[in-house]
């Protein structure tokens, strides 16, 4: 039997009505969807923020090839 607190009141599964338990699916599936948007969210972050390391990487490697050509 879930529990489920709404406004300081707790609500048993179990005691449910049809209504309420498709109700409560609901509120699993966007639960799950919002923490699975959260996660990639989080991974795609990541991902720009290698990807401007990798700029500044070349960049800098780029001008320390200029610099070693011209002497």
């Amino acid at each position: 039997m879930a529990k489920l607190t709404i406004n300081n009141k707790d609500y048993y599964t179990d005691d449910f009505n049809e209504e309420q338990m498709s109700m409560h699916q609901e509120i699993t599936i966007a639960q799950s969807e919002m923490g699975r948007m959260d996660y990639l969210t989080k991974v795609l972050q990541a991902r720009c923020n290698m990807l401007g390391g990798m700029i500044v990487e070349i960049a800098e490697q780029e001008e320390q090839d200029e610099t070693e050509t011209s002497a």
